[in-house]
């Protein structure tokens, strides 16, 4: 600190002088020769910075501007601090701890020194997400709202029970009556929720088409018994304008009886309890309790644990491969991506323990990239050896359907250097309730890159989607390969899926394959690609490549 005293000294007197602190407005001082900067408090706590004085300021703060915004917000600054003219007030994404992106208003100056050199940027910026809390279509205080109130209780140490609630078909709704007509029909069941629960709980508006309910003063039976009346009018009571509407309600409900729990971890875990009731429970309500055997406190407190591994750096994560064999010469041509997930106490801890859960969250997206990130670092050592080699990565569709994820999949493409035809996106567990739509542009702009697409397949429901997507290798899933010998039905399946990939142009990779037997039975069918214990287990980058496979 005595090597930058001076410094110190000048930033700390120009950022007293105009220094404000409020919720939604951050201050600080870029001292430009330095690259040091100073940030109010509140700035520090919501964005995760490092501390009230930043240094490399410059490239610590860049990595929170939405990678949409960044080339903007350089030539903004860069023509400021050249003195030429510029709107004093720009916008851009700024990413926040929990790595959700909100709308920042940025107004600052240059401050010269006495050469006239820009010397000091002193900046106002406006958070707008907390600026405009309040849904327009509803008129509910929204998600970031519960948010503030969640933590309210949390430092009260007050015991409370959040209700999330939503329509199990909504997005058939605006498909078939228009979005006008949904969001009116959204605002009629907000409307019943406030009426019936506002007096005992604060009611918001959640993402896409939620609503939830925080109560402090309501029991669980009770808010179990409001659930019901509102799915019952759900069900028969709707009327908007000269329609009378019926829908299904789904429900999940979390009792915070102990304090410690993550907020953000709490809602989660609420939006996956939504999830099951939808799309498992036929709308039935799902409790999370601390005496739930299924659904307990030890579960929520691991996906609070994990998201805040990935809030940290993704500390605790690390990728396995699994090699893929061409089944024409028995060499390696390619690895499958696996997440893995390690902190003490819980030990390795299987993805399927926590990737359905941290889907409800906003920080898997940024998990998401950091294993396209990672993984394309490793492939390109892999490609120096095995200049036809291809990496499969699964990609969910919650990350799919982000509206930047075009722009972030071409981003990493370009600062790693990879090519798209070394990569291969698969697509597992997609479900009826996606914009089938949607997806399909999506799958096409891959290809375009060059990119290509797997489509996990476990039975004919999931094969109807490769007759209506541009597929390139259909995975045979590990159900169907692990009884082939002893199922007759495997092997009919076996039979159908890969004569069908065959006449249409596919390439077929067999999974699961974990003895010479399994192998042997494959030969018969039209499979291209092998994947399997047989051939290795996952293992580390550094393993992977001292594999024989690898080396042969």
């Amino acid at each position: 600190m005595v090597k930058n005293q001076g410094a110190y000294d000048n930033i700390t007197k120009i950022y007293d002088t105009f220094a404000v602190t409020s919720k939604s407005r951050y201050v600080y001082v870029y001292d430009i020769e330095n690259d040091m900067a100073k940030w109010s408090d509140n700035a520090v706590s919501y964005f995760g910075l490092p501390g009230e004085y930043v240094y490399r300021a410059d490239k610590v703060w860049e990595v929170h501007v939405h990678p949409e915004d960044r080339a903007t917000y350089r030539e903004h600054l860069k023509t400021a601090f050249e003195g030429k003219r510029v709107n004093p007030t720009f916008e851009y994404r700024a990413k926040n701890k929990n790595g959700e992106y909100v709308a920042c208003s940025c107004r600052g100056v240059v401050i010269k020194d006495y050469s006239g050199k820009a010397a000091f940027y002193a900046c106002s910026l406006i958070n707008k997400g907390i600026v405009d809390n309040t849904d327009p279509i509803t008129g509910l205080a929204n998600h970031y709202e519960m948010f503030n109130y969640m933590h309210k209780l949390e430092s009260e140490r007050e015991k409370y029970i959040l209700l999330l609630v939503n329509v199990i078909d909504f997005g058939d709704i605006n498909r078939l009556y228009g979005y006008m007509f949904g969001n009116r029909m959204l605002k009629l069941m907000a409307e019943w929720l406030q009426n019936e629960g506002g007096e005992k709980g604060h009611v918001y508006r959640g993402e896409g088409t939620i609503l939830g309910l925080c109560t402090v003063q309501m029991d669980l039976d009770e808010v179990t018994a409001l659930y019901q009346q509102m799915r019952k009018f759900v069900r028969q009571n709707m009327q908007i304008g000269p329609n009378r509407v019926s829908a299904e309600l789904g429900g999940g409900v979390i009792v915070v009886d102990e304090v410690g729990i993550d907020v953000h971890a709490v809602y989660t875990s609420a939006k996956y309890a939504l999830a099951h009731s939808k799309t498992e429970k036929h709308g039935n309500l799902i409790i999370f309790h601390n005496n739930e055997l299924e659904f307990n406190k030890s579960t929520i407190e691991l996906v609070g644990a994990v998201r805040e591994s990935v809030i940290n750096h993704y500390r605790g994560f690390y990728l396995n491969y699994q090699p893929i064999i061409s089944k024409n010469d028995g060499k390696l041509c390619g690895a499958e991506v696996l997440l893995r997930w390690k902190m003490d106490p819980y030990g390795d801890v299987s993805p399927s323990e926590f990737v359905p859960w941290l889907e409800q969250d906003s920080t898997f997206y940024r998990l998401g990239n950091w294993i396209l990130d990672k993984a394309m670092k490793d492939g390109l050592k892999i490609l120096k050896k095995h200049p036809n080699f291809y990496l499969s990565i699964n990609l969910a569709y919650v990350q799919l359907e982000r509206s930047e994820f075009r722009t972030t999949i071409l981003e990493l493409l370009r600062i790693n250097r990879f090519p798209g035809t070394a990569l291969c996106i698969e697509l597992s567990n997609v479900s009826r309730d996606i914009n089938f739509d949607y997806l399909k542009s999506q799958v096409i702009f891959l290809k375009s890159c060059g990119i290509r697409i797997a489509l996990d397949v476990v039975d004919f429901t999931t094969l109807d989607l490769a007759t209506r997507l541009p597929i390139n290798i259909i995975k045979l899933g590990p159900e169907i390969t692990e009884n082939i010998g002893k199922n007759p039905l495997s092997r009919y399946m076996a039979e159908a899926i890969t004569g069908f990939a065959a006449n249409m142009n596919m390439s077929i990779c067999a999974t699961g394959v974990e003895s010479a037997d399994t192998e042997h039975r494959l030969f018969k069918y039209p499979v291209d690609l092998y994947q399997g214990y047989y051939y290795s287990r996952p293992v580390v980058f550094e393993e992977f490549e001292n594999l024989p496979l690898y080396n042969n």
